[in-house]
């Protein structure tokens, strides 16, 4: 599948190229090489207007492939830019409006599978960001809001089971914060405010049993910290003061 729309409009070079005029401003159709090597081996084409990127540019690797096309308007990208890997595969594909991320922007494996699945407005990131394992299968997702993010983000393992779920609010991490193993039972659950532990936190035996428990307080280790074995049996107990542990 490609997520590729764009109109291509082939550049074509005509009259004097490289022309800077008698104010020492870049004009119209320029190409540029490779440092090192013959003038034969392109890097990239395009046009300029007083010294600004305008319309359609074309970029090369150095074997000849294509790399990117890209959009500009008085000097910003303006448009959809599509990035291309050596063999020919859409790598990355943006959309801009006066030079900032607008909409949707798609980032892929070098398999084509899509990797990072993001929304922007106007620079800012907003919206749902997803992110994908190789073999396609969802590896994180969550939701943006003016930037930051907001509401319920979650990992996954490979086998798209449930790995880690914070709750985010403005970009801080609050509530309760679960992880989990890749059977999908339930490792730790943790208590967070302001992005940082905050109240009690318990980690689980792989058959659900309570491994340890204890509170945090800013982050810090604080109160009674207890450890069990895989029968429930309390082996012992600590106790901490601000992250510090009474002997």
């Amino acid at each position: 599948m490609r997520f590729l729309f764009f109109l291509l409009i082939p550049i074509v070079v005509c009259g004097q190229i490289n022309f800077v005029d008698s104010n020492g401003l870049k004009q119209g159709d320029w190409q540029l090489f490779f440092p090192f090597k013959s003038d034969s081996l392109l890097s990239e084409e395009g046009a300029f207007v007083n010294n600004l990127e305008e319309g359609v540019w074309l970029k090369y690797h150095e074997n000849g492939q294509l790399r990117e096309i890209s959009n500009y308007s008085k000097g910003k990208l303006d448009g959809v830019r599509i990035s291309l890997n050596k063999r020919g595969k859409l790598s990355e594909q943006e959309f801009y409006i006066d030079g900032k991320h607008n909409g949707r922007q798609l980032y892929f494996h070098d398999n084509g599978k899509i990797h990072i699945d993001i929304f922007y407005l106007m620079g800012v990131q907003n919206g749902v960001y997803s992110k994908y394992y190789r073999n396609g299968k969802i590896q994180e997702n969550c939701i943006y809001v003016n930037g930051y993010k907001d509401g319920l983000a979650s990992w996954y393992f490979d086998n798209e089971v449930i790995s880690i779920q914070y709750n985010y609010q403005s970009g801080f991490i609050v509530d309760t914060a679960f992880s989990y193993y890749k059977t999908g039972n339930l490792k730790s659950q943790a208590l967070y405010k302001d992005n940082e532990l905050n109240g009690e936190q318990i980690i689980f035996f792989p058959d659900g049993g309570v491994k340890e428990r204890g509170f945090f307080v800013d982050g810090l280790k604080d109160g009674n910290w207890c450890i069990y074995d895989s029968l429930g049996v309390k082996i012992e107990c600590y106790r901490y003061k601000r992250g510090v542990k009474n002997e």
